[in-house]
C-alpha cells in the first residue's frame, strides 16, 4: 500500500451511513429510489500536476475533464461542478483562457458550474464534481470477476510520454511532440454511460496513476488477480516502434477507463462500442489468485512491475 492510501486509511476512512463512501472513484449518495448522486473531487497542483507555462486554456479543461472520467468510472454521467482555485496573483489574460477551457469541457460533457471558491495562494485548483447514476448499472471497484475479460478505453501511455517531451528527458519531431502533449494536457475522458446502460459491466476505475496502479486497486477490491499482454494495449504507433510499453503500463494521467465484463459480453461490447463510437480495447483477463502478471510483446511475464505514480514517495 501506498503512503497515499496509507494517510486516507488512518486519518480519514471513517464508517458512514452513505451507501458507499472513500474508496473508490465517487461517492455515492441517495438520490431517489432509482438512483444515486455520485460525488468526487480532484486537485492539480503547480509544480506537481502541471506547470507554470501551461497554457492556461488546457488547464482550465484538463481540471474538469480528470473529475468527469471519475463519474464515469461510476457508470454515471456528470452533471454539475464546483470550482475553488488558488491565484498567486491577478492575471487577467491567464484566467480568461483558464475560463474558455473550463466552459468548453464544460460543454462536451454536459456539466454546469455552479459554484466554488476563489482565494489567494499558491497556484491550486480543485474541483468537485456531482453526477447521477441509476442504482442498477453503479460500476465499483470491487465487483471484477474471475474470467472477467479486461477492457480499457481510448489509447494508454501517451500523456506520459508527453510529460517526458515537457521535461526534455525524449526528442522527437516537434508535429509528434506536440500530439503528446495535447494528451497530456487535454484528457479526453471516454463516455460509456450508454454501454453500462445494458448493464454490460462488472467493475471500473479512471486511469490517473498507470494501468498497472490502478489496475491494482481493482484486484484488491475484488480479492482476484489479472493477466495483461502488451501487444494488445492501446497504444500509440510511437510506442510500438519504440517497444516503449513501460508508457503505457505505468504512465499516469490518461484519464480513460479500466473496465470488467463477463466474456460472454465480448461481441455485445464490441458492436455497441462500434455503434456510439467508443474505443474500446480488450487487454486481458481476471484470473484467481493474488499475482497480477504481464506479458511483454513476446509472451513473457515481467518479472517487476513498478508501482506507476505515487503521491507520497518515501
Amino acid at each position: 500500500m501506498t503512503l497515499e492510501f496509507e494517510i486516507i486509511n488512518r486519518y480519514f476512512k471513517k464508517n458512514t451511513n452513505v451507501p458507499l463512501g472513500i474508496g473508490d472513484d465517487a461517492a455515492l449518495i441517495n438520490k431517489n429510489k432509482r438512483e444515486f448522486w455520485a460525488i468526487s473531487q480532484d486537485t492539480l497542483n503547480n509544480d506537481t500536476h502541471f506547470s507554470s507555462d501551461t497554457p492556461p486554456v488546457e488547464l482550465g479543461w484538463k481540471a474538469l475533464a480528470v473529475n468527469v472520467s471519475d463519474i464515469y468510472a461510476m457508470g454515471g454521467k456528470p452533471n454539475y461542478a464546483l470550482l475553488s482555485i488558488s491565484l498567486n496573483q491577478h492575471n487577467e489574460k491567464w484566467l480568461k483562457g483558464f475560463s474558455q477551457g473550463l466552459h468548453a469541457c464544460a460543454k462536451k460533457y454536459g456539466v454546469e458550474i455552479i459554484g466554488g471558491d476563489t482565494t489567494r495562494g499558491a497556484t491550486s485548483i480543485s474541483i468537485t464534481i456531482i453526477g447521477s447514476v441509476f442504482k442498477k448499472n453503479v460500476l465499483k471497484r470491487d465487483a471484477a470477476k474471475v474470467e472477467d475479460d479486461i477492457w480499457v478505453t481510448g489509447k494508454i501511455g501517451l500523456a506520459a510520454i508527453g510529460l517526458d517531451c515537457v521535461k526534455k528527458k525524449i526528442a522527437m519531431k516537434d508535429g509528434l511532440k506536440k500530439t503528446f502533449i495535447e494528451y497530456l494536457n487535454k484528457p479526453q475522458p471516454s463516455n460509456i454511460y450508454s454501454l453500462q446502460a445494458k448493464k454490460l459491466f462488472h467493475s471500473a476505475i479512471d486511469i490517473s496513476d498507470g494501468l498497472i496502479a490502478d489496475l491494482s486497486h481493482i484486484l484488491k477490491s475484488s480479492g482476484v488477480s489479472a493477466e495483461i499482454f502488451s501487444n494488445q494495449l492501446p497504444v500509440h504507433p510511437w510506442t510500438k516502434k519504440n517497444e516503449a510499453y513501460h508508457y503505457a503500463l505505468y504512465g499516469g494521467d490518461d484519464y480513460q477507463l479500466i473496465l470488467t465484463a463477463a466474456q460472454k459480453n465480448r461481441s455485445q461490447i464490441e458492436l455497441l462500442a462500434k455503434q456510439e463510437k467508443i474505443k474500446l480495447t480488450c487487454i486481458g483477463k481476471i484470473t484467481n489468485g493474488k499475482k497480477l502478471k504481464v506479458f511483454d510483446t513476446h509472451g513473457i511475464p515481467l518479472k517487476n512491475l513498478n508501482k506507476g505514480f505515487l503521491h507520497f514517495d518515501k
